[in-house]
């Protein structure tokens, strides 16, 4: 039975209580890894077997010593979208563990040897599942990740350049009807306590434009304190968190219609693309 075999499809339980931490006692971890200038890669490590999939490795030299300094073995490779700053290392990752598994949205990044769909499961070690959810808009190809250990209750979502702390992707290869289904019908449905791991460190201009559109907004003010105290903020805010105090998440807030002059969510969804996109704040 290989490293990530397929399970059979379960619905997602919404009983949980215990939110996901990378704290090392725990039997899930997710590290991540700095690439560029604000990319992240990550590993993904299931304590008990001390097996790690790498997510978004380009940086294959900081990803692999990220894993020595973690005593993991790099078991698996995930690619949550075809764009060169997230796959860029797949050849490199490929030519150092030629036998591994690479997961993947589609064909388009090199070395895939699994392209997964839209509630796809796989496992990692004994106790990790890992369930694909399918998010077309940034790219045609956008897979989130769901990450459960469900023996230690936790949870977390890699979402690639989908969802943002309080912002989205440009819509490259989709619309706003598009990303509005994968933030606010797919991701919006996980359990609220499932940790966001995003790939890019973007949350200072994001959470400045949230406050453009939503001044009065409580969480949006505090998000933008700690934003300004904190270089990094992947991994510290759950869906529950991007409810509150992300844009493109909060389209039937009567503050963000004001402010974009629209009602209807999907072009809410577009006039906030357009405005961010512009945004100089």
């Amino acid at each position: 039975m290989s490293l990530f075999a397929r399970t059979s499809h379960r619905p997602l339980s919404l009983s949980f209580s215990r939110a996901f931490s990378s704290t090392p006692t725990h039997n899930m971890r997710v590290v991540p890894v700095l690439n560029q200038s604000d990319n992240y890669a990550y590993l993904v490590i299931d304590d008990k077997t001390n097996q790690a999939a790498a997510v978004d490795a380009y940086d294959v030299p900081k990803v692999q010593s990220a894993a020595e300094r973690e005593g993991v073995t790099i078991a698996a490779s995930i690619t949550t979208h075809h764009h060169h700053d997230h796959s860029g290392g797949n050849k490199d990752l490929k030519a150092a563990y030629p036998d591994i598994p690479f997961y993947g949205g589609s064909e388009k990044p090199f070395g895939i040897t699994k392209v997964l769909k839209h509630e796809d499961e796989v496992g990692l070690g004994e106790r990790i599942k890992i369930r694909t959810y399918a998010t077309p808009c940034h790219t045609k190809d956008s897979l989130a990740w769901f990450l459960e250990d469900k023996a230690q209750e936790q949870r977390g979502v890699l979402t690639g350049d989908t969802l943002f702390t309080a912002g989205c992707g440009r819509f490259f290869e989709g619309d706003a009807h598009m990303m509005n289904h994968a933030l606010n019908e797919v991701l919006a449905s996980l359990p609220k306590d499932t940790i966001v791991w995003n790939g890019h460190e973007y949350t200072k201009s994001n959470v400045a434009f949230a406050a453009s559109v939503e001044p009065e907004n409580a969480d949006v003010q505090r998000l933008r304190d700690y934003a300004n105290s904190h270089a990094s903020t992947v991994g510290k805010f759950t869906i529950g968190d991007e409810l509150k105090h992300n844009p493109f998440m909060r389209l039937k807030s009567p503050a963000i219609q004001k402010a974009t002059g629209e009602t209807n969510e999907v072009k809410v969804m577009a006039k906030l693309r357009e405005m961010k996109n512009s945004f100089r704040g």
